[in-house]
């Protein structure tokens, strides 16, 4: 259900799940119940962070928006936001996984918790080689999924038993093909720091 004014039916033309599961939260199913123990720097259009349909709802005309009592409860989760960057508790990342839409995204699960997104935007924006943002990834994050063109998802952790949980779980999968990729290779051929 889509409200012809809901601009979160908007999105850049990617495959939309709608009943059914985003591949990242197939791909991923073993780090899922954990998305919540972090706080996420995401960046990605806004048309990608799509929650259950039961959940839109409610149209207010004044707001120009649907009120259901779910899609507030996961703007509250929304920390802090600049254009299409976003700050979030980690149970809005667990709540949006199954409906996501699978495009072009980085979300960063920070190691420390931040209030506010200015301290890693700073430090990302002025990574301007692929070394300098791999070493605030690896300083500041304990997590990394990026997908590239909706057709590729790849994920980078501090522990390697993660990455094995990952690979377990995925090698199990119909037509899912899992490579190996260090960090560096990755931001490399993507460059997604400039």
């Amino acid at each position: 259900m889509q409200h012809p004014a809901d601009p979160a039916g908007l999105g850049s033309g990617a495959t939309f799940v709608s009943a059914g599961v985003s591949d990242f939260a197939r791909w991923f199913a073993p780090l899922k119940p954990e998305l919540a123990r972090w706080r996420w720097v995401l960046h990605a259009e806004p048309g990608v962070f799509r929650f259950p349909d039961d959940w839109y709802r409610d149209w207010d005309e004044a707001a120009g928006a649907f009120a259901s009592l779910e899609l507030r409860a996961a703007a509250r989760l929304v920390l802090d936001e600049r254009d299409d960057w976003r700050l979030v508790d980690g149970r809005y990342l667990e709540r949006v996984a199954n409906t996501l839409l699978d495009d072009w995204a980085d979300f960063f699960a920070l190691s420390e918790p931040a209030d506010r997104l200015d301290g890693f935007l700073e430090r990302w924006w002025a990574a301007d080689t692929p070394e300098a943002a791999h070493a605030l990834i690896e300083e500041t994050c304990a997590l990394h999924f990026s997908c590239v063109d909706g057709a590729v998802w790849e994920v980078h952790a501090a522990d390697d038993k993660v990455l094995d949980a990952v690979r377990g779980h995925a090698a199990a999968l119909p037509g899912v093909t899992v490579t190996d990729s260090t960090l560096m290779q990755s931001l490399r051929r993507y460059e997604p720091h400039g």
